[in-house]
């Protein structure tokens, strides 16, 4: 009799354990600082990123991608838990983030929740405090202990760690190469029992630029090639964003000290060796019993600036500063070597990953799935792109514009099918009305932007956000 009662329940465990065990497994590969100098994307004509490509030509490459905020805390805090700076108040790096994440339901969670297997390795979120609380993996590495060059200051600027040049180490001794090895033994290993969602969270090309010298070899000096740019880029740029590229501070001391073609080639050299990382990773995938069902997403946080508009870092809202290198490989749905220009930002991922495994979508997330994108890259979309930095200040990019609209009502509008480098703010020109109204439609009202976390009005701040693992742990960069 008691069996006969047991044996119902039994089967239906054993269902669910089938049924999860159907679900796709997800290598959710994050990178910090990587902008557009990947050879998809065409950023710089002596980027060699092999590996990068071999991975991305697998899927859909997203090449008009774009970060919610250009600054790590915010862009991560976003997409992981899909709500936008003006609902969170997390704007930029200073802005506390584990307040509000503490009661979210972000990606790893909800993965966790659903009945994955959840590892999280290297930097998936801005600091493991900018998660709020610790039920959010099943295994969390957190950083992996990287070199650090003894002699601070490498390149003179007495800048932190704005910092570049080689180091008389081995890549093994790299923190990224570690999270690697990390990576390759949970594909290998992991139970099969659960679906897998494993987060790779590469730190490179993240200051300061110290790779072994090997990689700067690849990019002798005298052949680097500088970002192309206008003397007078700024002249037609409202107060507000003179403000945010700050041309009398990294980029005069980077012309002052002679570094920029130094810098240009530290960036490139930690690239590459970010390169040879994501070569190895796919290797391990393609050795693992998982390597037909995995579905692979690729992110890097934000984009970044080698002088352009005479700016450093990232923390403004062009081009260079708010596109990324994205792409979705999706076995039954993607197409290798699929390329989609529409415009989308990292509100898409959540929900689009939540559609690709079935998941529920929780009901705060309320971006648009890509899978209609992932399937046809030539499907309808009207959508935009939409990034902020500081409460007030976005920017919307469509097909073909950018509008830049700052707190102070002063605005900005690039043609970028005729002024890829933004060199000509339209703003103020007649006829541009429309498409200013239409594209700042997308904004949020005023009033309707919460105050930032800091209690300020997310101004950025330099610094670096800090937070520890709970095993491997290590300083956030």
């Amino acid at each position: 009799m008691k069996l006969t009662r047991l044996l119902p329940a039994l089967l239906g465990l054993f269902s669910i354990t089938i049924h999860a065990a159907e679900k796709p497994d997800v290598l959710f590969i994050a990178v910090d600082d990587l902008n557009d100098w990947v050879e998809h994307l065409g950023g710089h004509p002596q980027a060699k990123t092999p590996n990068i490509d071999r991975l991305v030509a697998r899927g859909t490459t997203f090449t008009n991608a774009h970060c919610a905020a250009p600054a790590c805390n915010p862009s991560r805090a976003a997409l992981m838990s899909g709500l936008r700076p003006w609902q969170t108040g997390i704007y930029t790096n200073s802005d506390p983030a584990q307040s509000v994440m503490k009661d979210t339901l972000t990606i790893n969670r909800h993965f966790l929740a659903q009945g994955y297997n959840t590892l999280g390795g290297g930097k998936i979120y801005h600091g493991f405090n900018s998660e709020g609380r610790d039920d959010t993996w099943t295994e969390w590495a957190g950083l992996f202990p990287s070199i650090k060059e003894k002699e601070a200051n490498m390149n003179g600027l007495n800048n932190g760690h704005f910092d570049w040049g080689p180091v008389d180490a081995p890549p093994s001794d790299m923190g990224d190469y570690k999270l690697t090895d990390w990576a390759i033994n949970h594909l290998k290993t992991a139970p099969t029992d659960k679906p897998l969602f494993l987060g790779v969270g590469y730190v490179k090309p993240h200051l300061p630029w110290y790779v072994p010298r090997e990689y700067f070899d690849r990019f002798p000096l005298d052949t680097i090639q500088l970002p192309v740019t206008k003397d007078d880029d700024l002249a037609d740029i409202p107060k507000a964003g003179v403000n945010m590229a700050k041309p009398q501070g990294d980029h005069a001391a980077v012309l002052k000290h002679d570094q920029w073609k130094k810098g240009a080639q530290a960036y490139l050299a930690t690239i590459s060796f970010l390169d040879d990382q994501v070569g190895r990773l796919l290797e391990g995938l393609d050795a693992s019993p998982r390597k037909d069902k995995m579905i692979i997403v690729w992110w890097t946080d934000h984009g970044w600036a080698l002088g352009e508009k005479q700016h450093w870092r990232k923390f403004a809202l062009w081009e260079e500063t708010t596109r990324t290198s994205c792409a979705i490989v999706a076995h039954g749905v993607t197409q290798p070597n699929s390329i989609c220009k529409a415009p989308i930002d990292y509100m898409n991922i959540y929900p689009t990953l939540c559609e690709l495994t079935g998941l529920p979508l929780p009901d705060h997330v309320k971006g648009a799935s890509l899978k209609p994108l992932l399937k046809d890259p030539e499907a309808a979309w009207d959508h935009v792109a939409i990034c902020t930095h500081g409460r007030g200040n976005h920017a919307v990019r469509d097909t073909n514009w950018r509008y830049i609209r700052y707190e102070d009502g002063s605005e900005e509008l690039y043609d970028h099918s005729k002024d890829p480098y933004e060199w000509t703010n339209l703003a103020g020109e007649v006829g541009m009305s429309d498409i200013k109204t239409k594209l700042g439609a997308a904004l949020p009202p005023a009033d309707s932007e919460v105050k930032s976390t800091s209690g300020g009005k997310g101004g950025e701040k330099k610094g670096k956000g800090k937070g520890k693992g709970k095993k491997k742990t290590a300083k956030d960069e």
